[in-house]
């Protein structure tokens, strides 16, 4: 679902899971960027400059390449800075870090993005619960973020005992004051073995938080010094849920998800950091009132969905995939618009243009119409044999509760009577009552069978409705005469060899008379 149009597709199952508390964002190097503070390459510079090692030096020759922008053979950044400790000292070199994080940032809202992930990756009760790699103190911003509890290494919660993540967790250390004796930091590699691999405190506490949380990694990229750690101290390989860590990452979606795809991540991609931080913005409000934010979701429903962009059309199917949407759907008051089956349908959004007759003849696009934003376009037809195809809102769900009555040889229930997903009984509710609009008529005539407990509520609206007028309930009582038919839901392949011969002779005799056998 896209709170924008050009912002990224996060998954349902990740804003749903933010409702409920269980996300923890693991926030990088690019969340600060925007406040003023350096990147890792940036932080290198600093300290490079400040000890001026010569030209011919190990050093040198390590970083120049970053330079140059040759990245993609740079010696990594954590080994420079493994160079460095042993030539100038760790505790020497690290002050130097102190000093540039320490410096006064220049930009009026510092911190403004660290707001909105506190927003986010909040528990149930409100509190942020955030694991940072970042040594700066810009999640302590503001009077909540003062009083927030912070974690430093290695004394991290134990969550295996049920201990909280509230508050916020340094990963890599937290800045000290430029007086203070120590400055213990994971910058060198040294630092980066001891805590994901040879100590593993870092890898234990990653490791304990997947398996209580959803994880998204932002501000980082697929390179980057503490990925590279923490996915191969996970020693990733299969065995994690990918739908429980994820990244956000700029660049084409195929591009990122190739990148990250090894890594046991799923990726999320965006085209510019404006647009990510827009619909954080916007994932900011959701998360501090999920309520409220769908009731706004079903009040767009009571437009026609041909008067809204895809990614608005997107959001009403990203609530219309739960429990409470579908109820809060069904119950509004105006009912929302009809059309919205058309949307639903994968079957009917996905549908082939279709034209009138003649030279001036309106053509119709299903896709501009009733199309969702994550759709895929122009599936092939080897695709479609293969099982690919676009979200059917009005067909069981994984997330959808299962009715046991479909898992019985013997007892079940008599027809008309059978249990349905909770949530496909709210859709139920709200189709019946749209009972005398055409496209729900047509809609209904086009399916190969309803379900008995749909047909059930048309047919009791038709008896009760006073809505619909004479000719409406006319049509109406046809449609439900043809699907309460059980032969017109049955396969017979005689009607296509039927077709054959009337390509084949016309409509000889012989053609007739098989007509007549196959009605």
């Amino acid at each position: 679902m896209r709170f924008h149009p050009d912002g990224p597709s996060i998954p349902d199952i990740l804003l749903e899971r933010c409702d409920a508390g269980r996300v923890v964002f693991l926030c990088g190097a690019g969340v600060s960027l925007p406040s003023g503070m350096p990147t890792f390459v940036g932080l290198t510079r600093y300290v490079i400059e400040f000890y001026d090692p010569p030209a011919d030096s190990e050093i040198m020759a390590a970083f120049r390449p970053w330079l140059d922008g040759q990245s993609a053979a740079n010696v990594p950044l954590d080994q420079i800075f493994n160079l460095l400790h042993l030539e100038y000292g760790k505790d020497e070199v690290n002050a130097l870090v102190t000093e540039r994080l320490s410096a006064p940032l220049e930009s009026k809202d510092f911190g403004s993005e660290h707001g909105l992930i506190k927003r986010i990756s909040s528990s149930q009760s409100g509190v942020p619960q955030i694991v940072t790699t970042n040594f700066d103190r810009l999640f302590e911003v503001g009077q909540e973020g003062e009083h927030l509890v912070q974690h430093v290494p290695p004394a991290f919660p134990d969550l295996n005992f049920g201990s909280k993540i509230e508050g916020i967790t340094y990963l890599h250390g937290r800045l000290v004051d430029a007086t203070a004796e120590s400055h213990p930091y994971v910058l060198s590699s040294a630092d980066f073995g001891r805590a994901y691999l040879s100590e593993g405190w870092a890898t234990n506490f990653i490791r304990h938080l997947l398996e209580r949380y959803t994880v998204v990694l932002v501000g980082y990229q697929a390179e980057d010094p503490p990925v590279k750690y923490l996915l191969q101290g996970l020693n990733h390989d299969g065995q994690y849920d990918r739908s429980r860590l994820y990244a956000f990452d700029r660049g084409l979606p195929e591009e990122i998800e190739a990148k990250w795809r090894d890594r046991g991540v799923t990726a999320i991609a965006y085209s510019d950091h404006p647009d990510l931080w827009k619909s954080m913005e916007a994932w900011a409000d959701r998360a501090d009132d999920p309520r409220r934010w769908r009731a706004s979701i079903i009040a767009k429903s009571q437009q026609d969905p041909k008067d809204l962009a895809p990614h608005e059309r997107g959001q009403v199917a990203h609530v219309l995939r739960s429990v409470q949407g579908a109820r809060l759907f069904s119950e509004a008051d105006p009912a929302p618009h009809p059309e919205w089956v058309c949307v639903m349908d994968a079957n009917v959004r996905s549908a082939k243009q279709s034209r009138g007759y003649g030279d001036d003849a309106e053509v119709f696009d299903p896709e501009a119409a009733y199309g969702l934003d994550d759709d895929l376009r122009d599936i092939s037809e080897d695709d479609r044999r293969q099982g690919v195809s676009n979200d059917n809102l009005l067909v069981w769900r994984d997330e959808d509760d299962n009715p046991h009555e479909f898992h019985r040889l013997g007892g079940r229930q008599v027809e008309g009577f059978e249990a349905t997903p909770i949530r496909l009984g709210h859709l139920i509710t709200w189709v019946s009552k749209s009972i005398d609009s055409p496209v729900l008529a047509w809609w209904a005539i086009r399916q190969n069978g309803l379900h008995p407990r749909l047909l059930q509520q048309f047919e009791w609206q038709v008896e009760h409705s006073k809505a619909l007028n004479e000719r409406a309930r006319h049509i109406w009582s046809l449609i439900l005469e043809y699907h309460r038919d059980p032969r017109n839901r049955q396969w017979n392949g005689e009607w296509f060899d039927l077709k054959k011969r009337i390509n084949a002779e016309g409509w000889t005799a012989s053609v007739l008379l098989s007509r007549q056998l196959c009605s």
